[in-house]
């Protein structure tokens, strides 16, 4: 059985498996709510696509760093915040204990968006002093293209948002024993009044221009849920992991 990753090795198997130059992918995650119909660990998402882009793509995957920065929803029980610059020293420890071992090509497999700048701020301070050093991020959520989006929803507008689309799907996919599935279709409508559109947790609209913002998910939801109208199914799940997992396996081939 070939082996992808690290953690399934021993330290002989990856000696080996570092000679040969391959991508090391980082998946991370977080532990925060995703309404009352989905469960709290979405970091299990990345896990499965970072298994299946390193199987398809013939690389090596980490194990999933699970917690991230989600300040936001620390009034929902169960969610695991980590300041952001913890966030970011494990970010740059984690790289470092790699370009140790002369591996330079990594790229993160990220599945929270809370984890976006500590990921940038440790890639830039580590490339100043690592001039080999090439690191991407895919956000996984956003991978998905326009085309992709109209053939996985059935609905008017775009469903993706927090607590919804497409990880309502994913989860419905990949862990339906532990999800809600009683509900298959969530009416909703962002916050809008005078003018102002709430688009997510950090930005607004002012009739037409953005602004940045900075709320709570408590300021927007009583649920967790901030989208428009979904149909989250299994189905939909399968297709859009297949539809992440070929759009990054096709992008790696053009960036290294």
């Amino acid at each position: 059985m070939k082996k992808y990753g690290l953690h399934y090795m021993t330290w002989t198997e990856i000696q080996e498996a570092f000679k040969k130059e391959k991508i090391i992918l980082i998946p991370m995650g977080s532990m925060e709510q995703h309404g009352t119909h989905s469960i709290n660990g979405d970091f299990l998402a990345a896990t499965h696509v970072a298994e299946k882009v390193a199987e398809e793509s013939d690389n090596l995957y980490l194990p999933t760093i699970p917690f991230g920065n989600s300040s936001y929803f620390k009034s929902f029980p169960g969610t695991i915040s980590l300041k952001e610059d913890t966030v970011t020293r494990i970010v740059k420890d984690v790289i470092e204990n790699l370009t140790d071992h002369e591996q330079y090509k990594i790229v993160f497999l990220n599945g929270h968006a809370g984890n976006k700048s500590s990921i940038t701020t440790a890639v830039r301070e580590l490339k100043e002093y690592h001039k080999n050093l090439t690191v991407y991020t895919f956000n996984l959520w956003q991978t998905l293209t326009p085309d992709q989006k109209d053939k996985l929803y059935d609905t008017d507008t775009d469903p993706s948002g927090h607590g919804s689309e497409p990880l309502s799907s994913i989860m419905r996919y990949l862990y339906s024993d532990y999800v809600d599935l009683s509900d298959t279709k969530f009416n909703r409508t962002k916050i809008s009044k005078d003018n102002k559109k709430i688009i997510n947790l950090n930005q607004m609209n002012i009739n037409g221009i953005n602004v940045d913002g900075y709320f709570d998910m408590s300021d927007l939801s009583e649920d967790g849920i901030y989208s428009e109208t979904f149909k989250p199914n299994a189905k939909t799940g399968e297709n859009a992991i297949n539809y992440i997992v070929e759009n990054i396996c096709y992008a790696l081939k053009n960036l290294f």
